[in-house]
C-alpha cells in the first residue's frame, strides 16, 4: 500500500527532472542569434609629412573591460563600448590644420585599430565562453542522462521490488484463499459426515420405530385373525347346533306323526271294539246306544281334530323355526365366511406390508451401517494423516529408546488445537512427553475429522 502511495510523486519527479533535461538538450542544440558586428568606421588614407606639428595631447590608453563572471543560464557577452576618438586641438593658425587633421586621422588609425583589437579580443572571449558553456552543457547533459538512467533503472527496481511484492501477496492470497477453502471443504465432509450419522441414526430409529410398529400391527393382525378364527369356530359351532337343532325336530316331527297314527289307530281299535260292544249290547236301547255312541264318536272326532289341528299347530311353529334356524346358521355362516376371507386378506397384505417394512428397515440399517463405517473409515484415515504429522515433527530426545506416550487433544474446525494438549499416559521420560507435546503443537494445522477429540499414541523404538 506504501508503494503505490508513492508512485504518483515518484513519476512526477522523474518527468520534471526530464522536462529539465531535454530543455538543456535544447539549449544546447539551438543558440541563439549572435548580435550583429558594428559597422565598419571608414577609414581615411593619410600621407604623413614631418613637420613642425604642433604638440598634441597624448590619449590615454582604453582600458581593457573585465569578463564579466558567466552566469548559471546562457550568457549574453555585451558589446565593449565604441571608443570615440579624442578631438583634434583646434589651431589658431590655418598652417596647422593640415597637420592636425594628420594627427587627427593618425589618432583615429589607432583608436581603430585598437577598437578591432578588442572586438577580437571580444570575440576569443565570447568564444570561449561558449566553448566553456558547451562543455558545462554537455557535462550537464551526461550528468542528467546518468542520473536519469540512474532513476530509470531505481524505476525498474522498484517496479521489480513491487512486482515481487505484489506476487508475494498474490500468493500470500492464494495461500489464504487455498487455506480457506481446504478448511470450507473439510467442515464440508464433516458437516457431510455429521449429517450422514445423523441421518443413519435417524433411518435407524426410523427402521426400529417400523419393527416395532410392525411388529405391533403383526400382533394386532394375529390377534384379530385369531378372534376371526373364534368366531369361525363359533359359527361352525352355532351351525353344529342348528343341524343338531334341525335334526332334533326332525326326530320330533317323525315321533309326533308317530304318536299321531298310534292315536289314530287306536281310535280305529277302540271304534272296532266300541262297535262290537254296541252290537253285544243289542239288548239295550238301541237310540240311547246309538245317540251315545254317536254323541261318544262325535266326541272322539272333534278330540282327534283338536289333537291333529294342535298337532299340525305346533308342527308349522316347529318348522318355521327350524327354517329361520337354518336361514340365519346359513347367514351366519356366509357372514362368518366373508369376515374370515377379508380377514385372510388383510392379513396377507399385512404380511406384505410387514414384509416391505422389513427389508426397508433392513436396507436403511445396511445404508447406515455403511454410512457410519464410511464415516469411521474416513475418521480413522485423517487420524493417521494426523499421526504421520506429529510423527515427522517430533525429534526424539537422545538417550530415549522404547518409549511410548499418549496425547490427547481436541480441534476446532480450522484445524487448530483447542485448549492445551494432554498427556493421559506418560512414558516415563518427562523430556520424552514435552518432546511429543512440541511435536504435536509445530504441527498445526491438521486435518479436520468428524470427532474432533483426538488421541494419539506417539512411540519410537
Amino acid at each position: 500500500m506504501s508503494n503505490q502511495k508513492f508512485s504518483k510523486p515518484f513519476l512526477l519527479a522523474l518527468a520534471f527532472h526530464l522536462t529539465l533535461l531535454a530543455l538543456f538538450a535544447l539549449s544546447a542544440l539551438y543558440k541563439p542569434a549572435p548580435p550583429p558586428p558594428p559597422p565598419e568606421p571608414e577609414i581615411i588614407h593619410a600621407t604623413m609629412v614631418e613637420l613642425n606639428a604642433p604638440v598634441v595631447k597624448p590619449v590615454p590608453p582604453v582600458e581593457k573591460p573585465e569578463p564579466l563572471p558567466e552566469p548559471k543560464s546562457i550568457p549574453v557577452i555585451e558589446e565593449p563600448k565604441k571608443i570615440e576618438p579624442p578631438e583634434p586641438v583646434e589651431s589658431p593658425k590655418p598652417k596647422e590644420d593640415l597637420a592636425a587633421k594628420q594627427a587627427a586621422a593618425v589618432a583615429k588609425a589607432e583608436a581603430d585599430a585598437k577598437k578591432s583589437a578588442i572586438r577580437e579580443e571580444a570575440k576569443k572571449v565570447e568564444t570561449e565562453k561558449a566553448e566553456a558553456k558547451k562543455v558545462a552543457n554537455e557535462k550537464i547533459i551526461k550528468e542528467m542522462a546518468v542520473k536519469a538512467e540512474k532513476m530509470a533503472a531505481e524505476k525498474v527496481e522498484a517496479q521489480k521490488v513491487e512486482e515481487a511484492k505484489k506476487a508475494i501477496e498474490r500468493v500470500e492470497s492464494k495461500k489464504a484463499e487455498d487455506a480457506k477453502k481446504s478448511e470450507y471443504e473439510k467442515e464440508a465432509a464433516a458437516e457431510k459426515l455429521a449429517n450422514e450419522k445423523a441421518e443413519a441414526k435417524k433411518a435407524e430409529a426410523d427402521a426400529k420405530k417400523a419393527e416395532e410398529k410392525a411388529n405391533a400391527k403383526e400382533a394386532a393382525e394375529k390377534e384379530k385373525a385369531e378372534k376371526l378364527t373364534n368366531e369361525k369356530a363359533e359359527a361352525k359351532k352355532a351351525e353344529a347346533d342348528a343341524k343338531k337343532a334341525a335334526a332334533k325336530e326332525t326326530a320330533e316331527k317323525e315321533k309326533a306323526d308317530k304318536l299321531a297314527a298310534e292315536k289314530i289307530e287306536a281310535k280305529k281299535a277302540e271304534a272296532e271294539a266300541k262297535k262290537l260292544a254296541d252290537k253285544a249290547a243289542k239288548a239295550e236301547a238301541e237310540k240311547a246306544e246309538k245317540l251315545a255312541t254317536d254323541k261318544a264318536a262325535k266326541q272322539a272326532a272333534e278330540k282327534a281334530d283338536a289333537s291333529a289341528k294342535q298337532a299340525a299347530a305346533e308342527k308349522a311353529t316347529k318348522d318355521a323355526a327350524v327354517k329361520a334356524d337354518s336361514e340365519r346358521a346359513a347367514n351366519e355362516k356366509a357372514r362368518a365366511d366373508a369376515l374370515a376371507k377379508q380377514a385372510a386378506e388383510r392379513a396377507a397384505a399385512d404380511a406384505a406390508r410387514i414384509e416391505a417394512a422389513r427389508q426397508e428397515a433392513a436396507a436403511a440399517n445396511a445404508k447406515a451401517a455403511a454410512s457410519a463405517a464410511a464415516a469411521n473409515n474416513a475418521d480413522s484415515a485423517i487420524k493417521g494423516e494426523i499421526k504421520k504429522k506429529i510423527e515427522s515433527h517430533h525429534h526424539r530426545p537422545p538417550g530415549s529408546e522404547e518409549l511410548s506416550c499418549v496425547v490427547e487433544f481436541r480441534l476446532s474446525a480450522t484445524g487448530d488445537i483447542i485448549g492445551d494438549v494432554n498427556v493421559t499416559k506418560s512414558s516415563g521420560d518427562s523430556t520424552f512427553d514435552d518432546s511429543v507435546v512440541n511435536a504435536v503443537n509445530s504441527s498445526v494445522p491438521f486435518p479436520v475429522p468428524s470427532d474432533r477429540k483426538i488421541k494419539i499414541t506417539i512411540s519410537r523404538k
